[in-house]
């Protein structure tokens, strides 16, 4: 399937986001995008990274914009994230979209109940 960057919002600012269907949260970014974004840090969390690590996150959440439908999602702030946003298969539920297998590219399919 290969690789599925998306334009994206983050509470208004725009980003390029690195769609992980691996990852089964909502959304991850570095510290630097939480600096810029000023996101209040309401509790930790750990995470296992996909190399047996654990890592604490901070979480904070925000309002995500993908395309046209947006909403509001858990963030978590990783020191370690080697780029800006990582965007999850939570995240893409809760806005109603599904990576393509064949293009590589989301599809809104619409929430499912």
């Amino acid at each position: 399937m290969g690789i599925t960057f998306v334009d994206v919002e983050i509470n208004g600012v725009k980003f390029r986001a690195l769609v992980d269907t691996g990852f089964n949260g909502d959304v991850l970014v570095s510290k630097k995008v939480a600096e810029i974004l000023k996101l209040p840090i309401i509790g930790e969390q750990e995470r296992r990274t996909v190399d047996n690590r654990v890592v604490k996150t901070k979480v904070s959440y925000g309002k995500l914009k993908i395309f046209d439908s947006e909403g509001y999602v858990i963030i978590e702030i990783i020191d370690e994230l080697p780029l800006d946003v990582l965007i999850g298969v939570r995240a893409l539920e809760a806005l109603g979209y599904i990576v393509d297998p064949v293009t590589g590219t989301l599809r809104k399919i619409g929430l499912l109940v």
